[in-house]
């Protein structure tokens, strides 16, 4: 069990979690305030792993669908979302997932693992075109392969958060935010 901005998380030895629960907080907290979430948002959260960014943020918005591809990460996040009326768990691999979506988010915050989005996801995205997205990453190769594939179609890059994880090592985790682009007549 680990805490995390108040809140107690469920993480079974399978499912992924940062080990510096402090910065972690502080990773939601600028994700929170750079997106200036409201009531009004549907927000999706990809690789969602035991649920961290879906649970801390979905008091700020209407409604939070949380894609996840390991099942025991998925079980953790529903016992780490208790009480929580507003959160969906959606077990699948976020390539395969995004185009079937019921509600189309507006709001978007991806953090997948080291390799990066998969090509599949970063073509839905730029179709279902949410206006805003925070994509967290702990490799900056793949991070800027991702946010080159955005920008190039869809979004424009508006500010990248770094965020020392790990501390006295070269791994820095970013935060990077997007707007998508208006199209102009």
């Amino acid at each position: 069990t680990e805490s995390v901005d108040g809140r107690k998380f469920f993480v079974s030895s399978p499912s992924f979690f940062q080990v510096n629960v402090e910065q972690a907080a502080q990773a939601a907290a600028v994700v929170k305030e750079q997106l200036s979430l409201s009531a009004d948002d549907v927000l999706l959260d990809a690789y969602t792993g035991v649920g961290t960014f879906a649970i801390l943020l979905a008091p700020s918005v209407k409604k939070v669908i949380a894609v996840e591809e390991s099942s025991s990460a998925v079980a953790d996040a529903r016992e780490n979302a208790a009480g929580l009326e507003n959160v969906e768990f959606v077990l699948g691999r976020t390539e395969h997932v995004l185009s079937g979506l019921a509600e189309r988010p507006n709001v978007v915050v991806l953090d997948p693992p080291r390799a990066g989005c998969h090509p599949r996801t970063i073509e839905t995205l730029i179709e279902l075109s949410p206006p805003k997205i925070a994509y967290v990453s702990c490799d900056a190769e793949t991070l800027g392969r991702d946010l080159k594939l955005l920008c190039e179609y869809a979004y424009t890059l508006e500010q990248v958060v770094p965020l020392d994880m790990f501390p006295q090592t070269h791994h820095v985790e970013c935060v990077a935010f997007l707007n998508r682009v208006e199209e102009t007549p």
